[in-house]
């Protein structure tokens, strides 16, 4: 607080004079700060906190190097001049890459997936912003609304993402009247939505078509159809086509030719079923009956056995791969997002002998309960296969193609984890069926045009390596001991 001088011990006016301008002076630089930022470095508001009124062009300077996971704005005592000013969090120093906005409030998990910026924070500011935090939904092909009476009435459910089970809208092989509409997302060449019988998308099913020229189309009465399909929807699935040109610039590409492996890569092979011969051009996997990637239907009767071949990455990405169709569908297996056994997402084109038939699924996995995002079907009778997935945040979107250009959905969801990550290839024996041969053409890592520069590959270390580093150690540790 600022105390005006006792002018009562000064002598001279002037001299008083003199103070009473500076004092004044001294007063009008004072800058009242707008917002009060406290940043923390865990979360819930826990270990380290600065405290920040003034921008920050690198957090480093503060005590901070992007280890920033939860925040409290407050309004200062100047917020009034300005009610629209946010507190801006930057990605990268000089207030450059991704931001985030936030207003006055209390944050305290950055890591959650409406704002997904936990440790990524390197530079703060302040200024209007209009953005707000929070996960975009995606595209939005067709709409898809539902009833349970004719004529579209009684109880309605609007689906715009596949839905493995239609008791997830309260209305399970009761709908009777259905109506399709053109989404703002849907492709030039139109798309489709396909009604099945069962859940799992499996059993008949009853297929509309969106035609480029279409805007709606509408079936008030399922059980007048010559296919009658009321009361009997147990899933629906939204199909798209569409070319993914926002990831255009890789980063990273193995075509499996060397006679080692990339220093990029880490193996993982807890029983021993993968094997490759070196310049083969091809990465082939072998699994054996029981190698899984899954906690069980109980949570604990699963396991963590299956091969896989994962590099780290931060940020968004697409990872893609190309998959050898055998004649008797013996592949099974795909692309493997990992956070690690209690989170990761497996995309994976399936054996003839499993269940799914040769069908492309898309699982999620987190805190040992597995969930069906989406399944692709009609890509059995082929001689190769594309599959893809995308990361936006916490958003992961994943496509199957045919050529590698067209590409149809399956499925999209949300998972709340932060970087790094690791991702890559997998292949799986699960249950009782014969042992697999997986075989990947190629693995590519793309990046967007903007976000390719700054891109740098991590090395890992194999297990076994830092196993044989951990034993050197120790017996430096034992020797100086004795």
């Amino acid at each position: 607080m600022l105390r005006l001088p006792k002018f009562s011990k000064l002598r001279k006016s002037g001299a008083k004079f003199i103070i009473l301008r500076r004092w004044k002076m001294m007063v009008q630089n004072v800058v009242l700060p707008r917002l009060i930022v406290e940043v923390f470095e865990h979360p819930y508001f826990g270990g380290k906190r600065g405290i920040v009124w003034q921008p920050v062009r690198y957090t480093g300077n503060i005590g901070f190097q992007r280890n920033i996971s939860s925040i409290r704005v407050f309004k200062g005592p100047n917020f009034s001049r300005n009610a629209d000013l946010k507190a801006l969090f930057y990605e990268h120093i000089d207030f450059q890459g991704k931001r985030l906005a936030l207003g006055a409030g209390f944050y305290p998990n950055i890591h959650d997936i409406a704002y997904d910026f936990g440790d990524r924070i390197t530079s703060i500011n302040f200024g209007p912003a209009l953005d707000a935090p929070g996960p975009d939904w995606g595209t939005i092909p067709l709409i898809v609304e539902v009833y349970r009476d004719v004529d579209f009435k009684g109880l309605k459910g609007t689906v715009l993402r596949d839905i493995d089970h239609t008791g997830k809208l309260g209305i399970h092989d009761q709908i009777s009247s259905v109506r399709v509409i053109k989404g703002p997302d849907c492709p030039p060449t139109g798309a489709r939505v396909i009604f099945f019988e069962h859940v799992n998308f499996e059993g008949a099913r009853l297929p509309i078509e969106i035609l480029p020229r279409d805007v709606i189309k509408e079936i008030p009465n399922l059980h007048a159809l010559p296919q009658s399909f009321g009361d009997m929807i147990s899933s629906i699935k939204i199909e798209g086509w569409s070319s993914s040109s926002e990831f255009n610039k890789t980063v990273f590409e193995d075509e499996f030719y060397l006679d080692r492996m990339k220093p990029e890569w880490r193996w993982i092979d807890p029983k021993g079923g993968g094997s490759w011969a070196p310049r083969q051009g091809y990465l082939e996997i072998r699994s054996d009956r029981g190698q899984d990637l899954w906690h069980g239907a109980d949570g604990r009767s699963g396991n963590m056995d299956a091969p896989r071949l994962l590099m780290q990455v931060e940020g968004d990405f697409a990872a893609e791969t190309r998959m050898r169709v055998d004649p008797q569908l013996q592949e099974h297996g795909g692309l493997l997002v990992w956070k690690g056994p209690e989170a990761f997402l497996r995309l994976e084109k399936t054996s003839g002998a499993h269940a799914f038939k040769g069908d492309v699924r898309f699982e999620k996995h987190v805190n040992r309960v597995l969930t069906l995002v989406g399944r692709a079907s009609g890509l059995r009778q082929l001689t190769e296969i594309y599959l893809r997935v995308e990361r936006r945040g916490n958003q992961f979107s994943a496509f199957a193609s045919t050529n590698g250009t067209n590409w149809v959905s399956c499925g999209q969801t949300y998972v709340g984890i932060g970087d790094p990550l690791l991702v890559g290839l997998h292949a799986l024996c699960p249950g009782n069926i014969p042992p697999t041969l997986t075989r990947f053409d190629y693995f590519r890592l793309q990046k967007r045009q903007s976000e390719a520069a700054i891109y740098k590959p991590v090395y890992l270390v194999r297990p076994e390596d830092e196993e044989k580093a951990l034993q050197a150690e120790r017996a430096a540790a034992l020797k100086q001991i004795v």
